[in-house]
């Protein structure tokens, strides 16, 4: 659905709700000044009802005219000490609107009829408290078209956030690729010399890999099923190289599979543990992948035997998976990587728990 009808949409439910408020107001305003004067005083006569329903649609007239200047000279934009003189000027030109239909309505004995005793004081009176009327109109629709103003104002800066945000995260998963791209890289020409069936199977690995990171723009989460699909194919080119020397443990809850989890995010722990783990090891080495969900959080742990090193903990793919977890989620996930004292290095991400179903109703 492209934004044009959209916003055509909201434009015209706008000016709906607009109407509404202008009919539904002076008409009441009417119905009040009706029950409340004319019936009291007995003067609910066919004249004096047509002069009230004719000044109501001064009123209406008059305040919509208002309305069109406003927003067509931009006054919402002036500072206060401009504003204040055009909207008093505007609102005793619709009060001597509304007293000239109802003066002209009003055809009968005693009230309002030129050359009168004191026709030109209650014709003042009327000028004053029309104005005063359309004062209170301005006040309110000022009111409502700031409130509006800044919502809007709020949405575009929320959208220029989420827009700024989509491109950071593009930026940080292409720093991820080349990343990744580079290490199975040199894997492959270590091993074209020993071993070319081996070489052939990692460039099938590799192939797959690439293209599932491909398939990725880096800020739509995927199905955690599909992420550790991509981190299996990894190990099993991984096991390629390290042949005996990569023990792999894995303890995958289940009922976890249909969480939705930044792309690669699993994917970057299992390499850095390779990398600064399992790699400076000089026998074998287990790396365990634990996933489960707790509640509401789904936690993810990728652990290796070592010791915790300054390179392991600042590199570029643990900082771009703080940024990532950070720009997506904000407080609600968490990240450390710790060593622990039975010599074990353990990278634990928590996130919140969601499916694709309760993002969608969402």
């Amino acid at each position: 659905m492209s934004p044009a009808p959209m916003e055509n949409r909201s434009s015209g439910a706008s000016q709906g709700a607009y109407w509404a408020c202008q009919l539904a107001g002076w008409g009441g305003y009417g119905l009040v000044y009706y029950l409340a004067v004319l019936i009291p005083f007995h003067a609910a006569g066919p004249k004096q009802i047509l002069a009230d329903s004719a000044y109501c649609v001064a009123g209406v007239v008059g305040t919509h005219l208002l309305r069109m200047a406003i927003r067509g000279r931009a006054w919402g934009e002036l500072p206060y000490a401009r504003l204040a003189p055009r909207l008093m000027i505007g609102a005793v030109l619709v009060g001597a609107l509304q007293t000239a239909a109802l003066d002209g309505s009003l055809a009968v004995e005693g009230l309002m009829v030129r050359g009168q005793p004191g026709a030109a004081a209650i014709v003042g009176v009327t000028v004053f408290s029309s104005a005063f009327l359309v004062a209170l109109w301005l006040a309110v629709y000022l009111t409502v078209h700031a409130v509006r103003r800044r919502r809007v104002a709020e949405m575009d800066a929320l959208r220029a956030e989420v827009l700024a945000r989509e491109a950071e995260l593009r930026s940080l998963h292409q720093q991820l690729n080349p990343h990744f791209l580079f290490n199975c890289l040199n894997s492959l020409r270590a091993m074209i010399d020993e071993d070319r069936a081996r070489a052939q199977q990692m460039v099938t690995r590799l192939a797959e890999l690439l293209r599932a990171s491909l398939r990725q723009d880096g800020s739509s989460p995927i199905r955690l099923e599909e992420e550790l699909a991509i981190v299996n194919a990894y190990l099993e080119l991984e096991s390629v190289r390290f042949e005996d020397r990569l023990r792999i443990r894995r303890e995958i809850d289940a009922n976890a599979d249909d969480a939705l989890v930044p792309p690669m995010l699993v994917q970057g722990l299992v390499e850095n543990a390779l990398k600064h783990g399992i790699a400076q090891l000089s026998g074998a080495g287990t790396l365990v992948l634990r996933v489960e969900q707790n509640g509401g959080t789904l936690c993810i742990e990728v652990g290796n035997p070592g010791r915790l090193q300054g390179e392991q903990e600042s590199g570029i793919g643990l900082n771009n998976t703080r940024e990532r977890l950070s720009l997506l989620y904000g407080e609600r996930a968490g990240f450390e990587i710790r060593e622990d004292p039975a010599g074990w290095v353990r990278a634990t991400i928590a996130l919140p728990f969601v499916t694709r179903e309760a993002a969608c109703e969402h």
